[in-house]
């Protein structure tokens, strides 16, 4: 096994440099042909880049536990917490950490829980369920780039990214429009502590807004629990089955914790990252508007090059060995699905985007075995809604040099622009 220690541009991923950020990749090629697992000795973390083993780990919960999805930076976070939290009372405390831990269901638990969750929670996100929705979220697309500007140069981010999945959500979800600011900002709040290093001073912050989310969505699954209506939170609230045990309050709203702050949030990436690759590669673009049926494949490869979510960790619980690679009880392991996106091994011209891929969903950009994103039905519906639309009223998306510039959000994990500024015409 390769051990990296004292190394500049791994330094410089960890202390979120702007340019380490916008293009890790480098960075990853160089672990992947160290070997199959790399072990940075500074942050104690074992790196898994090949796609193979990769989707070997994933397949094998009882030896790689899902309990410590996000890494190290739960760890400081929940530090930071229990500071800010010292003062209140028992509730407000086990709310709050509930919050923070995504409320340990799907994504944060191992079966049987884990398997528990999905069997209750699966029919609600199933691609029939996403399908009822298909017209509302078009004709939410299609309002939003009707009233973008044309001809001068705007944060396409601001005006369209963030709010077409939103907007999306809180529909599926039955949720008024005019709670769409507030959806903005308990995301931002939840994904707040991913992959980067929040200050103290702003942790109260962070907890105030999502306990105001808590108490929403806590009211409104009590409001629904044995209504009838055809809505994503009203499924949520009265998810059963003849094997399972109901969900807690708890679990429910950590579910709605994770539809927002994954849900949303990785869409707008997604469709960012999207954006630009039209705005910048005019003869791409032009493929796109003369045959739309390639802008599902187009997406697939965006997701392939660019995923919103660089990789998941897992924690090792008990002594085991990966290729013969001793990996120690309660080791952390970094599944670095961005890596294996780009596995020579695995992709032809890996870097390079190539829409005519024969197996263009074959990137692990919505993870794989037990834990594949069940929300990945949605994320494709709404970017395809947006990206369709888009190339429909315009007749053309392009960047300034500006965009050479771009400002990434502080997180080695979530990976996407604060700012992408598009003229469209």
């Amino acid at each position: 096994m390769s051990i990296v220690e004292n190394h500049t541009q791994t330094e410089s991923l960890f202390s979120l440099k702007q340019n380490s950020l916008r293009s890790p990749y480098p960075l990853y090629d160089y672990w992947r042909q160290l070997g199959p697992i790399v072990f940075l000795k500074e942050y104690d973390i074992y790196v898994v880049t090949r796609q193979d083993l990769i989707k070997s780990i994933n397949r094998n919960p009882t030896v790689f536990s899902n309990q410590n999805p996000l890494g190290p930076s739960s760890k400081d976070a929940a530090a930071a917490y229990s500071t800010a939290l010292k003062n209140r009372d028992s509730d407000f405390i086990e709310k709050a950490m509930t919050v923070l831990a995504r409320g340990n269901v799907l994504f944060t638990a191992d079966p049987p829980e884990h398997t528990r969750h999905r069997r209750l929670l699966n029919g609600a996100l199933k691609r029939s369920a996403i399908e009822k929705f298909r017209t509302e979220i078009d004709s939410i697309s299609k309002k939003l780039i009707t009233n973008l500007p044309r001809n001068k140069t705007f944060n396409i981010i601001e005006s369209l990214t963030v709010p077409v999945p939103i907007r999306c959500l809180a529909r599926l979800l039955d949720v008024p429009a005019d709670h769409d600011s507030d959806f903005y900002r308990w995301a931002s709040a939840i994904n707040s502590t991913i992959g980067n290093f929040m200050p103290p001073e702003k942790v109260k912050k962070v907890i105030d807004d999502q306990m105001d989310f808590w108490r929403f969505f806590e009211h409104e699954l009590q409001a629904r629990e044995g209504a009838t209506t055809e809505d994503l939170l009203t499924a949520i609230a009265n998810a059963e089955s003849a094997e399972d045990a109901p969900l807690q309050i708890t679990e429910k709203v950590g579910f709605c914790a994770q539809l927002i702050g994954a849900g949303a949030d990785t869409t707008t990436k997604l469709l960012g990252f999207s954006i630009l690759m039209l705005a910048q590669n005019p003869d791409l673009q032009k493929a796109l508007r003369n045959d739309r049926t390639m802008v599902g494949p187009f997406l697939e490869e965006m997701l392939r090059l660019e995923p919103p979510v660089q990789g998941m960790f897992r924690v090792a619980m008990q002594d085991t060995n990966i290729e013969d690679i001793f990996i120690p009880k309660g080791a952390n392991l970094w599944l670095l699905y961005a890596a294996a996106n780009r596995d020579e091994n695995h992709f032809i011209c890996p870097h390079q985007i190539d829409i005519n891929r024969k197996s263009p969903s074959e990137h692990l950009s919505f993870g794989s075995g037990p834990h594949v994103c069940i929300g990945a039905n949605l994320a494709r519906e709404v970017a395809q809604s947006a990206i369709h639309e888009l190339l429909e009223q315009t007749e053309n998306i392009t960047c300034d040099e500006s965009c050479e510039e771009l400002v990434m959000e502080s997180s080695y994990i979530m990976h996407g622009f604060c700012e992408l500024p598009i003229l469209l015409k």
